[in-house]
């Protein structure tokens, strides 16, 4: 078997450089590439195909791409990450920032910002947490993480002044239990003189594994020293928002006498705490970033505090905000940075914020309009500028989420897959049968096949491939107990079911990003849906959770397959596929999906 993978392996690369040329999805042409992880800063071009980045490199050919972006003159950098916001929106009275009116929902105001991916600041505590993921997070096409307020309640006024309900262990629980979501925990606008808030938020922290805690430091009077509370309480990686306010109520960073960064702000830098903008309703002052700015005391990463009071006051947005630094004398690289890789790494999901080849495609493709602006802070302080930041186009996983200005041809996806010049179709089944089969089974590939993407993942990796045809050509699948059975953990994974089948309108439309599906119908028969996942008809319903890698859709075009004994389907992430549909006469199937990894 091994002899024969080798041969066939290496025939197969001999002769597909003209057969299966690399195609892509989206390619962006021309643009001013920044992507502070790699150090890039230069005109590059970049490939995307199935919701990753392919290639980043110059003069990338375009003639397979499903849709070419023209970026000339514009500024291309990883999808924007902004750390503090307030997503939590609901209609419970009084309830504020948790489950209440004064929070956002996400998908209405990133993606026009180039935003791909946002941090929910303490709107839930680990009571409400899980109605948060089920309203919010698991219905947004953005990117929502959170930290978990160490209030059980969450950002819900006065309840953020109960210590009773400030509880370490729980709220530990709550951030383990969901660790792909929850990225640290919040300690916001307690108002007391003591210590204990924040030391149970650093415990918490503790509690799941070492995650960062983010401080907005209350308003006791007096205020507490913030010294201490950078020196003595918070560990490296811990994060101080809002660290250019300026209110009475709180210490702040420049000593507004001197206009000098107060020396122990470089000592708590130096031992690792984060300085976050948290730009706010009020929580920003160009009295405290002009002179830190001016002294080299850049911001850790920059943030909105986005909710419905700051986006209608002096902060507007996240690009509004990131212009403001560049109007202070901040470098388009460094606002880059702190908007992007910084925060990535701050909230340790280092799989953001870059773009590195393989990884997620959020990219954000900005300009810099010329002209005359005012950028003003809440205390009616005013900088003209003659530029300021503008999102032309947004990328979510791989789809394009926002064009301002139709800079991408086709402006609309096509519908169809890309004309294959050859008959692949030979090569795939030539390549189907050196596995030989040792169950009987005389199977055939369905037509519906996107036999082009399959050589393109098997060029990448064709070990997961050929250990998912080889366990359905060698297993007796007919005596097969339902069950999951691992074939290569993580990758490449079956599971047999026997039940009933649905009617067609009981079925919804489905999609995945980071596994193919391949599917048999092991006894009875059964009817499959296929359609592109570009097709303009499909309507996303249930957005696209990390967790089940599976994302709903309604679509009335597709075409439908007859499924039986005879025939296997593969559906990639190129396809979006409704399986098993009742056909009369066969009310029970038994079935087999193989999960086999995108390469």
């Amino acid at each position: 078997m091994k002899k024969t993978f080798l041969i066939l392996l290496v025939a197969f690369s001999l002769t597909s450089g003209p057969v299966l040329s690399q195609t892509y999805s989206i390619v962006i042409k021309g643009g001013h590439v920044i992507d502070p992880k790699n150090n890039i800063d230069q005109v590059m071009d970049i490939a995307i195909d199935s919701g990753k980045i392919m290639k980043v490199a110059k003069n990338i050919n375009t003639n397979n791409a499903a849709q070419v972006v023209d970026a000339k003159d514009l500024y291309v950098t990883p999808g924007l990450i902004d750390i503090h916001t307030h997503d939590f929106w609901g209609t419970e009275p009084n309830h504020q920032y948790e489950d209440g009116n004064l929070a956002i929902q996400p998908d209405g105001f990133t993606f026009p910002n180039g935003v791909t991916t946002v941090v929910d600041a303490g709107s839930s505590g680990w009571r409400t947490f899980p109605t948060f993921k089920a309203q919010t997070i698991d219905q947004s096409q953005t990117r929502v993480l959170a930290f978990l307020n160490i209030v059980g309640e969450g950002m819900r006024g006065g309840y953020e002044q109960n210590e009773n309900d400030m509880d370490s262990k729980m709220s530990a629980l709550v951030a383990r239990q969901y660790k792909n979501i929850i990225v640290g925990f919040k300690l916001a606008h307690y108002e007391g003189y003591d210590w204990t808030p924040a030391d149970r938020a650093v415990e918490a922290g503790n509690l799941a594994g070492g995650i960062p805690v983010m401080v907005d430091f209350g308003g006791s009077n007096p205020p507490l020293s913030i010294e201490e509370l950078f020196l003595n309480h918070l560990r490296p990686g811990d994060i101080f928002t809002h660290c250019f306010a300026q209110l009475n109520s709180r210490e702040f960073i420049v000593d507004s006498t001197t206009k000098t960064v107060k020396p122990f702000v470089w000592e708590a830098r130096k031992k690792g705490i984060i300085f976050d903008v948290g730009y706010g309703g009020i929580s920003f002052a160009y009295s405290q970033a002009i002179p830190a700015l001016k002294q080299g005391f850049y911001p850790n990463s920059i943030s909105t505090d986005l909710h419905v009071g700051s986006m209608n006051a002096a902060m507007k947005d996240m690009l509004a905000t990131m212009s403001k630094f560049l109007a202070m004398g901040m470098d388009l690289k460094s606002v880059i940075a702190a908007s992007t890789w910084n925060p990535a790494k701050e909230i340790n999901h280092e799989e953001l914020g870059n773009l590195s080849v393989g990884s997620g495609a959020d990219v954000a493709i900005l300009n810099i309009r010329k002209g005359k602006f005012g950028l003003f802070d809440y205390t009616g302080y005013k900088i003209e500028t003659d530029k300021k930041l503008e999102c032309e186009m947004t990328i979510r996983n791989g789809r394009i989420v926002y064009d301002l200005n139709g800079i991408a041809t086709p402006i609309n996806p096509p519908v169809h897959p890309l004309p294959i010049k050859v008959n692949v179709n030979e090569n795939f089944s030539d390549w189907f049968n050196t596995i030989k089969s040792k169950n009987g089974l005389k199977l055939t590939p369905s037509k519906s096949i996107n036999q082009q993407e399959f050589f393109r993942q098997y060029r990448k990796d064709s070990i997961w491939w050929t250990e998912a045809f080889t366990f359905l050509k060698t297993k007796d699948l007919a005596h097969l107990e339902p069950g999951v059975y691992v074939i290569d953990s993580g990758n490449v994974i079956a599971t047999i079911s026997e039940g009933p089948t649905k009617k067609l309108e009981d079925i919804k439309w489905e999609a995945h990003r980071n596994f193919n599906d391949l599917q048999y119908i092991i006894k009875g028969k059964a009817k499959m849906g296929v359609a592109p996942s570009a097709d303009p008809r499909g309507v996303l319903i249930v957005p696209y959770s990390n967790t089940t890698d599976n994302e709903n859709f309604t679509n009335e075009g597709g075409e439908y397959y007859d499924a039986d004994p005879g025939t296997f389907f593969i559906f990639s992430p190129q396809e979006m596929h409704r399986p098993a549909i009742k056909v009369d006469g066969y009310d029970v199937v038994k079935k087999i999906v193989i999960k086999v990894r995108v390469p």
